[in-house]
């Protein structure tokens, strides 16, 4: 039996490369400590804090939370000095406790597609998303935000074109 399955705990979210590559951002700016935290962020596992109408149950094998069908989950948000909205996430649950004001925060897991997601959904007001906004206070406008995606979709396009040309060269061959 493994001490996950026997202290019903899942295993805590831990962004230790993100969070050095946030550090080395800070201590060193540049565009190449600048793109590798962007990449950190892109595939990092974010806690994202939220309210619950309900509790969950708790499944008692993986210690993860099962919601009802129709459970309300409400997002917390932040606000800037300027008034906009947006979405707080955190690299671990120590950076989360800063921030929370419940003993009993609820979180979920977010990556940076999630993110996006939520961001794009109809009628959002939310302006981006803050990284552990007590400590680092990263700060990802939308623009940043559909600048990343640019990069990222111009960066596979020009993969998938390199493919192509390759596989155009083994079937001529």
């Amino acid at each position: 039996m493994s001490e996950k399955t026997m202290n019903n705990a899942p295993e805590p979210i831990r962004n230790d490369s993100l969070s050095a590559a946030m550090k080395a951002v800070r201590e060193n700016p540049g565009t190449e400590s600048t793109v590798v935290m962007l990449n950190e962020i892109v595939n990092a596992r974010l806690l994202i804090p939220i309210t619950l109408d309900r509790e969950p149950e708790i499944d008692k094998e993986t210690g993860n939370a099962i919601l009802e069908k129709d459970t309300q989950i409400d997002f917390e948000l932040i606000r800037n000095k300027e008034g906009q909205i947006f979405y707080p996430v955190f690299t671990d649950g120590e950076e989360m406790r800063k921030c929370a004001t419940d003993k009993d925060q609820k979180s979920l897991i977010a990556t940076f597609d999630d993110l996006v997601a939520l961001l794009a959904q109809d009628g959002n007001k939310v302006s981006g998303f803050v990284v552990n906004p007590m400590g680092d206070n990263l700060v990802f406008p939308i623009p940043l935000i559909e600048a990343m995606i640019s990069d990222m979709m111009k960066h596979r396009h020009g993969e998938d074109a390199v493919d192509n040309i390759e596989d155009d060269k083994e079937t001529e061959e």
